[in-house]
Order: C-alpha cells, then structure tokens, then sequence
C-alpha cells in the first residue's frame, strides 16, 4: 500500500512533467486507489492536502482523474460506502486547493455518493462555504444525488437502509431546508432549486422543500423578470460588452425556469403575476415555463400560451412534454407532433445550446429525409436533413448570414464546415462517420505514428503520388477494421482539396470557394460513413438472405 500510495502522489506532484504515453501510464498506475479502502483513501487524501499547493494543472488535473475513478467506482453495487471518516481529510484537502480545481468537484461527488446524513450534511456546509466557481463542477458535485433521487423513485418511505443511511424522505431531510441557503450564491441558486423540484416531481417529498420560501422565490422571480427586461429594452453594442450579456442572461434565465418550475410545484397561486411577468419577455425557454407553470396553476391564459409555442422549433418538444403532464396535448396543431417536426425542434435546440451558437437559428427546411438503419440502432430510423440560417446586422459589415446543415432524428450536429457542396448521401456519412465509436476505428495524426506506421503512409502518399495527386501534405491515419487509409492535403489537376487513400480507392473532396471548406476531419468522417451505412443499409433481398 505505501508504495503505491508514494508512486501516486509523485505522479501527480511530477504532472507537469508528464505527456503523451508517460501520463497514460500515470493514469493507470492510479487505478488501484478506485478499489482502496476508506482508511487508505483517507490516508492518500491527508497526504495529498499536504502537497505544496496550489497544484499546477497538470498535476490537478492527474489527481481529479484519481478521484473520479473513485467516485465512479463508488457507485457500483455492493462498493464501499462514504462514511464520515472521510469527512476531515476530504474538508482539508478540499480547502487547499485553487478555487477552481477540477478536484474540488471530484471530492463534493465523493460525498455526494454517501447515504449517511452526517456526510450529506458536510457536503451542503463545504458547498455553502465555498462554492464551486464552474457550473459544470456544480453538476458533477451533485449529479450523484440526482441518480439516487431517481434510484430510490417510487419506493415506499418505509424502504430505506440499515444503519442510519439516508434514502428516499431522510435524503430530502439531510440536504434541507440548509441547501436552500445557496440561493445566496448566483452559481447554486439554479442547481439547488432543480434538485428540490427533482425531489418533489420524483415523489420522494410529498411537499416541495422551498415551501416555506414561496414568497421570497416568487420575489425573486420578479426581480429576474424586471432585469430581463431591461436588458431586451437595452442590448449593448459593443461586442465585449455582448458576450458578458450573453452570459448575464443565460444565468437570470436558468434561476428564472428553475424558479418557475419551482412555484409551479409549490402550487402557490401568490405566483401567478410574476409569472406572467416572466411570459412577457422575448427568451422562449423562460415563456415555455412560465406557460406551463401557470397552466399547472390554472391559468387558462397561461395554457393557451403554451399550446400557442408549440410553433416555435426551440420550444417544441419542452411544449409536448408539459402539454402531456397536462393533459394538453390534443388543443396542440397534429402537424407540431410529427416525426419531422420533433427532429426539427431537437436540432433547433441543439443549435441553441451556449456550447453552439446559443440561439436558435431564423431559418430551418426540410433538406431530405430517409428512413435507414443507423449505427448504434437496432432498426430502421427517421433521419432528416435540414438547412439552417442566422442572419445577423455587423456594425460596419452590414447583413451578415450563414447557412450550413444540420443532421436530426438518430442524432442533433452540425458541423462548421460548409456541407452545403455535397449530396445527402454525403452529408448522412459525415455525421454517421463522426458519431461511429468502436475500438477497430481509430486515427492518429502522421506526426505521431511509429516508424513502421509511417511506412504504411509513405506507401499510400506514393499511391496517391502515382495517381495524379500532387502537392501531398499527409495529415492523420485512420484504421477501419483493418483497413488502413491515409488523410491529406493535396492537389488534382489544378484544385486543392483533401483526399483520402486506402488500399482499395482513392476519393477527393475539392475545396470550393466557401469560406468553411472541408477539412481533414470531415474528409475521413466521410470515408467511415459510407462504408458504415453501406454496411448497414444493404438491399432488402440481401437482409432477407
């Protein structure tokens, strides 16, 4: 055990130092503290907190994957369980590292995962005490509390564990009413309201935990409302100023909707004017759960507003499913319910995330539609095809646009390179080849093959070389079930363009005059897709064979 425990912590105190194959090795030399004991991961995260902090990232970022393995681990049937032993050695390290440490994250999950209300009851001090800064650290911290909520659904209250753990009602009761304290704090407010609305939507509360704070929630929601507003009245103009906007109102929007959902569970009827605030303003999210709550409430305006969005591409499949809870779904137009029109709110919605271009898109056409067996399915699937648009005023550019398209039904993506030159046949191999994992496809840029793989390329740059090709600049090898193709750069009579290059054929994409042509990467997507949907989509004579 010592020696192990030595090795670790040098692995992470050297992280810097560590790439490529010698961090891979780190990573599993590490793997064993997964299945540690909770006296010997008490004693690596002592020694641990005592390392010269702050961590490097490197160095953090080695200890974050450690603990991650832990808490994964964790949660597998019959694991060891979180017990308060580890509640000193957790708070210590916790408070010596850099406030937004990807470790921090890992050990308020480590907590999460206990059932002990003593353990659960330090996770809410230390996240009150010291937030995490990252919203995606938030839901990683409480994520696991999220799938016990779901894990114990439906159970009778009577049905908890030995030993003083806490499941179904005693889970509420070790996180609440004290949770609610982060309100407080911009960064939990949303996330601890949507667990609170989980729990009570879940059945495991019979009473919303936030009940008694009806009235401060339906305060807040209105001085949210009143923000919001004045930022639609007054956008800044200057693009800094924009993007912090854009960020201000994706926060006030998340606490608004969790706030909605929230008031609409508490049942409090006090709300319903600043709900109506809420439905007032332009963010569609924030009017789709405005609606619905109000419609919860019974507000008839409320739900005719909602039956009403189900135009709208961005909140149409938000609409359905309230409009099912609410026994709505018959006052909704049939022609909102169709597979494409599902497929075409998914891909608006996918657009909208702030990961993407973080607003849906003015424009969306149907640009073809199939029904086919996808990779990853076990039947035949609605694959659609559409053409998306965003228009935009650029001060001293003038109208701006951009159109590209986007792939929904078995999947929602849209590339930035411009598909716009190729045939569907085309475009459906490029997103089935990007979305194919499997251990027998894999690529690897050219820089970092062995030496007897850079003989495999040279042979294939000398193919292309002999067949036409000129100006060859090979980028990445990719191996499909044995097959080895080469992706480069290259030049064909007089056009540049990427081709890829097996043993077999040869295919070119030219590069057009878009200014998002065709890289490397959605070349060899391309070759993975066609050979995957061929295999997939044979003739009905040869499925029947």
């Amino acid at each position: 055990m010592y020696e192990r425990l030595t090795a670790l912590l040098a692995d992470i105190a050297r992280g810097e130092t560590l790439a490529g194959p010698d961090r891979a090795r780190a990573v599993r030399r590490g793997a064993w503290l997964a299945d540690a004991t909770n006296e010997q991961l008490s004693e690596f995260l002592t020694a641990a907190g005592e390392m010269e902090m702050p961590l490097a990232p490197p160095a953090d970022e080695l200890l974050a994957a450690a603990l991650a393995e832990v808490a994964r681990r964790r949660r597998d049937p019959g694991a060891i369980a979180i017990t308060d032993e580890l509640i000193g050695p957790v708070v210590t390290l916790y408070q010596q590292l850099d406030q937004s440490s990807p470790s921090r994250a890992q050990l308020l999950a480590l907590l999460a995962r206990s059932n002990q209300p003593r353990v659960l009851g330090a996770l809410v001090e230390l996240m009150l005490a010291e937030p995490p800064t990252d919203g995606t650290q938030i839901v990683q911290a409480l994520a696991p509390l999220f799938r016990r909520a779901s894990a114990t659904a439906g159970l009778p209250s009577s049905d908890r564990d030995t030993g003083g753990q806490a499941t179904r009602g005693t889970l509420a009761q070790a996180l609440f009413p004290r949770l609610l304290d982060g309100l407080a704090h911009p960064q939990l407010a949303a996330p601890v309201l949507d667990l609170a609305n989980y729990l009570t939507r879940q059945g495991i509360e019979p009473v919303h935990p936030a009940s008694s704070r009806a009235r401060q929630l339906t305060a807040l929601l209105g001085d949210l409302s009143q923000s919001l507003a004045r930022l639609e009245e007054s956008p800044p103009e200057d693009a800094a100023s924009a993007v912090e906007l854009s960020r201000r109102v994706a926060s006030q929007v998340a606490l608004a909707v969790s706030l909605c959902d929230a008031l609409a569970l508490i049942g409090d009827k006090g709300a319903i004017g600043k709900l109506n605030q809420a439905l007032a303003l332009a963010h569609r999210r924030l009017r789709t759960e405005a609606a619905a709550a109000l419609a919860r409430l019974g507000d008839d305006d409320g739900a005719a507003e909602l039956v009403k969005l189900a135009e709208e591409p961005v909140a149409r499949l938000r609409v359905l499913a309230f409009a099912g809870e609410l026994g709505l779904t018959d006052r909704i137009d049939p022609k909102w319910q169709t597979p494409q029109a599902r497929a075409e709110a998914q891909l608006a919605v996918w657009l909208a995330e702030p990961t993407q271009f973080g607003i849906p898109p003015q424009k969306l056409e149907l640009f073809d539609q199939r029904r086919m067996f996808w990779p990853g399915f076990t039947g035949e699937v609605d694959c659609f095809l559409f053409r998306f648009t965003y228009q935009a005023t650029i001060a001293g550019q003038g109208e701006r646009s951009l159109s590209n398209i986007g792939i929904a039904g078995p999947l929602a993506h849209a590339f930035l390179a411009d598909l716009a030159d190729l045939s569907p046949d085309d475009i459906y191999a490029a997103y089935a080849g990007w979305q194919a994992e499997h251990e027998e496809i894999r690529e690897f840029e050219v820089a970092r093959l062995s030496k007897s793989e850079k003989l495999e390329a040279e042979r294939l740059t000398r193919r292309l070389r002999d067949a036409g090709y000129t100006a060859i600049e090979p980028q990445r090898m990719g191996y499909f079930f044995g097959d080895k193709a080469l992706v480069a750069l290259a030049t064909r009579e007089e056009l540049s363009g990427v081709t890829v290059a097996d043993f077999r054929e040869i295919v070119f994409f030219p590069q057009r005059h878009s200014r998002r042509p065709l890289g490397p990467r959605e070349a060899y997507n391309i070759y993975k897709g066609r050979k995957l949907l061929k295999s997939f989509n044979r003739s009905e004579d040869q499925r029947a064979g």
